[in-house]
C-alpha cells in the first residue's frame, strides 16, 4: 500500500514576503529532521539559515535581518532561543512548537501506545560486513546507541535497489567527538537497515549523492555513504573524520577568540591546536575534556574565517591568522598550477603494487621549474586529507636524511575545477636535483610530517635544458649532479639538442594539453614529410619527458590524448613499437 504524506498547515504571520520567506526556510527545516517524529524539536542557528539563503540568492547581503524577522512574526510555528550570543529557531515536522517548547505532546502518550501495539516482526536473516582497519578510533566509545532498533516502513522499496544509509540521529549520548565506524550489522527487510542497534534509514537516491548497493556494498562502501550522509546534516560538527552533534560542542566567547588571535600573533602567526588548548583554554592533555575541547576549537575556529585559517589535517590541527601569504614559487600563480594539474582529478587511481607507506617518483621539468608535487593518485595514498570540506591548504613538512633540512611546504587541496598539488620545494630541488632525479616519499608517525629522499651518486656532468628567464628561451648550461636519476626523464643536450633557443609556450597554448602535445611533437620529432605537408613522429618516452617541459602531463593523460580518437591528427606508429605520429591537419 503507497502512503501520502500530506504538508503540515502553517499558521504564518507577518507581510507577505516574510509568509513566502517563512514558508521556504520551513522546507529546511523539514529536509533537516526528515527522520524525527512530527512533534520532535528541530533547531536550526540563524548563521546557518543565513548562510543557505546566501548561497540560494547570493546578491541579498541583509538575510540575516530578513530571516530573524520573517521567523519572528511567525511565532506560531517558530520560537526563537538565544544561547550565548547565537541565535537560532525551533520548530517541528507538524508545522507547530515542539513540545518542549510550548509543553508536553499529547499526540502520543505512553497510554495511547500500548494501546497499539506494533504487530509481531519476524526477525530477517543478517549478514557480518568486516570492520575496517584504515583508521583507529578517536576515543573508545563506538557510533551505537543506547536503545534498541526501531523498525520503519517504506513499502515502495525493495532488497535490490540502490540506497543512501542515512543515519537519522547520533547518539543522545555522545559528548565527545566520535569517528564513522565501518563495523556495521545489516538486516535487509526488503527496506529496513540496522547498523549497530543505530536506525538508519535507507532509501533509493535520484540525487548527487553517491549511492550504494546494499546487497554487494563492502565496508569502505558504508563508510563513505555514512560520511557524505552526515557531511550534510546542519546539526552535526565536523572535523577530519571526528563528529559531534553541533549544540553540544563548546562555544567561545569574542574575549577567548581575541585571546587565541593574540596567541597566534606572538607565535609567528601559526601554531597548533594543542598550544592553544593547553596555553590559551587551559585544558591539559590528560583531563577528561581535552578531547572535547580540542575539537570544539577547531569547529568553532573555523567558522571564524575572517580573522584564522585553518592550515592542519584532518588529524593534526595547525592554525593561522587569515591572509598569511601562501608558500612557494612566485613564478606562478598557486590558482593556475592547480589549472595546471586539473586532469588530476580524473585520474584518481593508484598504481598497482605500491609499497605500503612508501612512493617513488621522477621528477619532471615543470616539477622543478615551479616546485611542486603533483597529489596524485600515488601520493594521495600518503598526504593526509583536508580537515574541512572547503579547506583550502594545509602545511605540511618533509624531512630530508642527505641534506639534514627540514622544508616547510603548502598542500593545496584539489577543488571542483583544479588540481591538488604540493607547493614550496623549489630550493631544495634547485641545490640539490635535476629535473629527470628519482625521489622516495615516505610517510612517517606524525600524519603532517614525510621523509623525502633521493639517491645519491659521483658527480656527474651534462648539459642540460634550463629556462633562461633573462632572455625567455630554453637553454642548455653545463651542469655537475650528484642524484641519480631516470634517463627517460633527463633532458640533455645530446637527446633533445632541438630544444635549444625555443620559447615557451603562451598561456592560452598552454592550458590546451593537445597543443601543447602537438609542439612537442614539432620540437623534438622526426619529420619524415615535407614542409608543406609534415608528418613528426617521436617515441612515446620522448613525448613524455619533452611535454612536461611546458606543463604536467601524467603518462596515462599523455596516452589517452594520443589514442583516445578525440584528436585525430595522432596516431600509432604500425611499423615501430611505442612510437606515434603527428600529422597536422591541412
Amino acid at each position: 500500500m503507497q502512503t501520502e504524506q500530506t504538508a503540515p498547515t502553517l499558521d504564518l504571520a507577518g507581510n507577505k514576503n516574510q509568509k513566502e520567506l517563512a514558508r521556504r526556510l520551513f522546507r529546511v527545516f523539514e529536509a533537516q529532521g526528515r527522520f524525527f517524529s512530527s512533534n520532535a524539536p528541530i533547531r536550526i542557528t540563524l548563521a546557518q539559515l543565513t548562510e543557505f539563503m546566501q548561497q540560494q540568492e547570493p546578491g541579498n547581503a541583509n538575510w540575516s535581518k530578513d530571516i530573524s524577522s520573517a521567523l519572528s512574526a511567525s511565532k506560531a510555528v517558530f520560537a526563537k532561543e538565544e544561547y550565548e550570543g547565537e541565535v537560532a529557531f525551533v520548530t517541528s515536522r507538524s508545522g507547530r512548537l515542539p513540545g518542549d517548547v510550548v509543553g508536553p505532546d499529547q499526540a502520543h502518550t505512553l497510554g495511547k501506545r500500548f494501546a497499539t501495539p506494533e504487530p509481531k516482526r519476524v526477525i530477517p536473516p543478517t549478514r557480518k560486513l568486516a570492520p575496517s582497519r584504515s583508521t583507529p578510533s578517536y576515543i573508545d566509545s563506538p557510533l551505537t546507541a543506547t536503545e534498541p532498533s526501531l523498525s520503519r516502513s517504506f513499502p515502495n522499496l525493495s532488497a535490490g535497489d540502490s540506497y543512501v544509509v542515512v543515519p537519522t540521529t547520533l547518539p543522545t549520548v555522545v559528548d565527545l567527538p566520535v569517528q564513522v565506524e565501518a563495523e556495521v550489522e545489516i538486516e535487509v527487510e526488503d527496506t529496513l537497515v540496522a547498523v549497530d542497534d543505530e536506525p538508519i534509514v535507507a532509501r533509493p537516491t535520484a540525487s548527487a549523492t553517491a549511492a550504494i548497493d546494499i546487497a554487494t556494498a563492502g565496508d569502505a562502501d558504508i563508510t563513505d555513504a555514512v560520511r557524505e550522509s552526515l557531511g550534510q546534516e546542519m546539526s552535526v560538527a565536523r572535523w577530519g573524520d571526528l563528529w559531534m552533534m553541533e549544540e553540544r560542542v563548546q562555544r567561545f566567547s569574542r574575549g577567548d577568540l581575541r585571546r587565541i588571535e593574540d596567541f597566534l600573533r606572538e607565535q609567528g602567526g601559526s601554531t597548533t591546536d594543542e598550544e592553544i588548548v593547553q596555553d590559551i583554554l587551559g585544558v591539559r592533555e590528560n583531563a577528561g575534556d581535552y578531547a572535547g575541547s580540542r575539537f570544539a576549537l577547531n569547529y568553532r575556529l573555523s567558522r571564524e574565517t575572517r580573522e584564522f585559517e585553518y592550515i592542519g589535517t584532518d588529524m593534526a590541527g595547525v592554525w593561522s591568522l587569515s591572509n598569511q601569504p601562501s608558500i612557494g614559487t612566485t613564478r606562478r600563480k598557486p590558482s593556475e598550477i592547480g589549472q595546471d594539474y586539473r586532469f588530476l582529478i580524473d585520474y584518481r587511481t593508484p598504481d598497482e603494487g605500491l609499497e605500503e607507506g612508501i612512493i617513488e617518483h621522477i621528477l619532471s621539468f615543470y616539477e622543478y621549474t615551479y616546485g611542486v608535487l603533483p597529489l596524485d593518485a600515488n601520493l594521495a595514498t600518503l598526504l593526509p586529507k583536508a580537515g574541512f570540506a572547503d579547506q583550502r591548504a594545509a602545511r605540511v613538512t618533509f624531512e630530508s636524511p642527505q641534506t639534514g633540512e627540514t622544508i616547510v611546504t603548502e598542500l593545496r587541496f584539489p577543488t571542483g575545477n583544479r588540481g591538488g598539488f604540493v607547493a614550496g620545494l623549489d630550493q631544495f630541488y634547485a641545490d640539490n636535483l635535476v629535473p629527470g632525479a628519482v625521489l622516495t616519499i615516505e610517510r612517517t608517525d606524525r600524519s603532517n610530517h614525510f621523509l623525502l629522499e633521493y639517491f645519491q651518486v659521483s658527480g656527474e656532468d651534462r648539459k642540460l635544458l634550463h629556462l633562461d628567464e633573462r632572455k625567455v628561451k630554453y637553454a642548455f648550461r653545463s651542469t655537475t649532479y650528484y642524484c641519480a636519476t631516470q634517463d627517460d626523464f633527463l633532458l640533455s643536450e645530446g637527446r633533445f639538442p632541438k630544444l635549444a633557443d625555443v620559447k615557451p609556450l603562451d598561456d592560452r597554448a598552454r592550458r590546451r594539453p593537445e597543443q601543447v602535445v602537438q609542439a612537442t611533437f614539432e620540437r623534438i620529432g622526426d619529420n619524415s614529410g615535407s614542409a608543406d605537408l609534415p608528418s613528426f613522429s617521436a617515441s612515446f618516452g620522448d613525448l613524455l619527458a619533452a611535454a612536461n617541459v611546458e606543463r604536467p602531463i601524467s603518462s596515462e593523460y599523455l596516452r589517452d590524448i594520443l589514442t583516445s580518437g578525440t584528436y585525430p591528427e595522432f596516431s600509432a606508429d604500425d611499423s615501430s613499437e611505442d612510437v606515434y605520429v603527428y600529422q597536422p591537419a591541412t
